[in-house]
């Protein structure tokens, strides 16, 4: 049967050639996202899907055929519904490699929910309704290390495939380390190899199990160590208080990663629950009683999570994150209830780790439809903290509702240039619009050329008071060609920038200083325009910023321009001109016992 895991190997990498070849052909189903997402989690998910469930025991050809026609039902449409949220409008006239074939975050999530989902199904016995513990226990690190090794030997030998591709290219024979590059010799090689890998894997089983029970046992020693720290840190608590945690800011990602440890390691000494007890007799109970100390290092994360909600609103990182903490807070409470049993040691991890396991894939089924989407939830509760006032104008992530948030994010979008109930819609409008007109991600264009001059002048503050931004100046702003790359930056959407006119040289034809009032970063990136004909102008150069400038220094400079408390003072020391170049005299300062 082996024979056949090769050639899953051979068609899952046929199948990713197919979905490449297509978009470098600009043909279906590469510009429909919902078709090509859902063809790609299909040959990603069936042919591992395939792997994870060969030979496993008391699995019959009927229920893992069940299994196979399942995920090869319920992966497509995750995909169909991540290229609908995703919302792409594939240019055929440009690049489609600009627009990803798919979210990394989804494909994990897809992964881990296909990864606990089998062995679940695989091992539920309908008469009783029940799984056995130990049946998932090896099922689930059968295909764990499976997994790893093929992945990893398939990394083997791409590693000494390139390495004799350079050898023969050193020799001028470039035909090796061409081909291996082209998708239609490294795609279905790497699929072959990877099955091989998998199927090699299982004809040793009795060495991945010897190597998993020498890791698992080693790895159970650093569950003790583990647990003196939470007894440590419960006590120390009252007199520290949680003032120094909450400074961090991440709180609560600091105190889950200590509880996923925590977690890890009493599984590791749990195993399939056979060992009744792993330690001798008194470390068990001491563990056990330590592990009571767990509960207030839950409640602290969640009252960090809360204060963090309370205080920036729900992102995708934070919808994922109390899903996990809930994850963490399920395992921590079911462990703790073995302290009701003196019989055996943990004797509730099994049946915990089994309904944890249940609520995962639950919960990455939710947010990873429509019913609970990250992006949906994350969206709208910054549209909804924007209209209640909870956070500025300034403060809209403009970037994530564009690029990160899909078809979400693209109506929020929408709705903002419409017009919503808030003091500064105008500007609102004007920074969603210009988001929504930008076409690539990464580049220098901002969007500024989908503006009006009017919406342009209501974003830059003039001074003095009084004066205001003429066309030639406006179109400066929104040039797709600029001299200098700081000229693009004025109108990005979190910038905030200030244009003080006044004659720099004395030719009585005013020139432009541009000042960055926001963010404070960027308060000593000062340029300006040269008018050197009424009406034209161009870059000048950069303006040095003074010692010490920092935000206060810079409002008094800003405030004093209002006034017109300034003047212009001639160099002190001359320019030097020697074959043609000219040189300039930087006069170093010194204060105090240094000038002497």
């Amino acid at each position: 049967m082996t024979k056949w895991l090769l050639l899953v190997g051979v068609a899952q990498g046929w199948a990713l050639w197919g979905l490449w070849k297509a978009r470098e052909l600009k043909i279906w189903p590469a510009l429909d996202p919902l078709s090509e997402r859902a063809l790609l989690y299909l040959s990603l998910a069936l042919p591992l899907a395939i792997y994870l469930t060969h030979n496993i025991a008391t699995l019959t050809r009927a229920k893992r055929t069940k299994i196979l026609a399942g995920i090869g039902v319920l992966f497509p449409l995750l995909g169909a519904y991540s290229g609908w949220a995703e919302n792409i409008a594939v240019d055929i006239t440009g690049d489609v490699w600009r627009s990803p074939p798919a979210r990394p975050s989804d494909i994990l999530a897809a992964a881990i929910l296909g990864f606990i989902i089998i062995p679940l199904l695989a091992h539920f016995d309908r008469r009783s309704k029940r799984r056995s513990y130990s049946a998932l226990f090896e099922t689930a690190w059968r295909n764990a290390m499976l997994s790893a090794s093929s992945a990893a030997l398939t990394g083997a030998f791409w590693v000494i495939l390139f390495a004799g591709a350079m050898l023969m290219k050193s020799i001028g024979l470039e035909f090796i380390f061409d081909l291996i590059q082209k998708p239609i010799f490294c795609l279905p090689i790497t699929g072959l190899i990877f099955g091989a890998a998998f199927a090699l894997g299982l004809a040793r089983a009795e060495m991945i199990v010897t190597l998993r029970r020498f890791w698992l046992s080693i790895s159970s020693w650093f569950l003790p160590l583990l647990m003196v720290f939470p007894v440590m840190w419960v006590i120390a608590l009252p007199f520290t208080g949680l003032e120094l945690l909450f400074k961090t800011h991440g709180a609560a990602f600091a105190l889950l990663w200590f509880m996923a440890l925590c977690i890890k390691f009493a599984n590791a000494a749990y195993q399939d629950g056979e060992n009744n007890q792993p330690y001798p007799r008194w470390l068990s109970n001491a563990i056990t009683y330590a592990w009571i100390t767990l509960l207030v290092v839950v409640a602290v994360a969640w009252w960090a999570m809360k204060l963090r909600i309370e205080q920036h609103g729900w992102t995708e990182d934070r919808v994922w994150g109390v899903f996990v903490l809930a994850l963490a807070s399920l395992y921590v409470m079911g462990y703790a209830l073995a302290i009701r049993d003196r019989t055996s040691w943990m004797s509730t991890i099994g049946q915990t780790n089994i309904v944890v396991a249940l609520v995962l894939c639950a919960g990455i089924l939710l947010l990873l439809s429509p019913l609970v989407d990250a992006r949906r939830i994350a969206v709208n509760s910054q549209m909804s903290r924007l209209i209640n006032g909870a956070i500025s104008a300034e403060k809209i992530d403009y970037e994530y509702l564009r690029w990160q948030a899909g078809r979400y994010g693209q109506d929020a979008l929408e709705k903002l240039i419409a017009g919503i109930e808030h003091k500064d819609k105008e500007i609102i409008s004007s920074k969603a619009t210009q988001s929504l007109a930008r076409k690539e991600r990464h580049s220098a264009e901002s969007g500024a050329r989908a503006l009006t001059p009017a919406q342009i002048r209501q974003r830059i503050r003039m001074l003095p008071q009084g004066e205001t931004l003429n066309e030639a100046l406006v179109k400066k702003f929104q040039s797709p060609a600029p001299t200098h790359w700081q000229e693009n930056q004025c109108l990005h959407q979190k910038m905030q920038c200030a244009v003080w006119i006044t004659d720099l040289n004395d030719d009585g034809l005013k020139d432009a200083i541009v000042l960055f009032e926001k963010p404070e970063g960027w308060i000593s990136n000062m340029f300006f325009y040269h008018q050197h004909a009424p009406g034209q102008y161009v870059f000048g150069g950069m303006i040095s910023a003074p010692t010490g400038l920092d935000n206060k220094f810079f409002q008094e400079m800003l405030t004093a321009i209002e006034r017109g408390e300034t003047k212009m003072v001639d160099a002190k020391w001359k320019d030097i001109e020697i074959a043609g170049k000219r040189l300039k005299v930087i006069e170093e300062r010194c204060e105090g016992t240094s000038c002497q």
